[in-house]
């Protein structure tokens, strides 16, 4: 074992130590021109003068009364319900033809 340290590591330790240094001074300017630029617009308000709110009416208020049903119909008849198609055959028909077949 040698007493002497690694070269390679040596020259490792350097570069990284340049590339610290390189972004370091590359971070002090970036800081550097967003502190100017901040200084630059600090006489613009930072809060603009309130504009005066607009007036809407409440939804609440808006809704449209439903229009009544026709004098012949009821309010509660609104059509035939949902069925299944069974292929243009009606339940009763279809429930035939599954018995027909042996199905249970």
């Amino acid at each position: 074992m040698s007493t002497e340290p690694d070269i390679g590591k040596v020259d490792e330790a350097r570069e990284a130590e340049k590339q610290v240094s390189t972004m370091q001074d590359q971070l002090s300017k970036e800081v550097a021109s967003w502190s100017q630029e901040r200084r630059y617009h600090a006489s613009d308000p930072v809060i603009a003068s309130p504009q005066p709110a607009i007036q809407r009416p409440s939804p609440r208020l808006t809704k449209k009364a439903r229009a009544a049903p026709p004098p012949g119909q009821s309010a509660s008849v609104r059509g035939k319900p949902f069925r299944m198609s069974y292929d243009g055959m009606t339940q009763a028909e279809y429930t035939r033809y599954l018995f027909g077949r042996g199905v249970r």
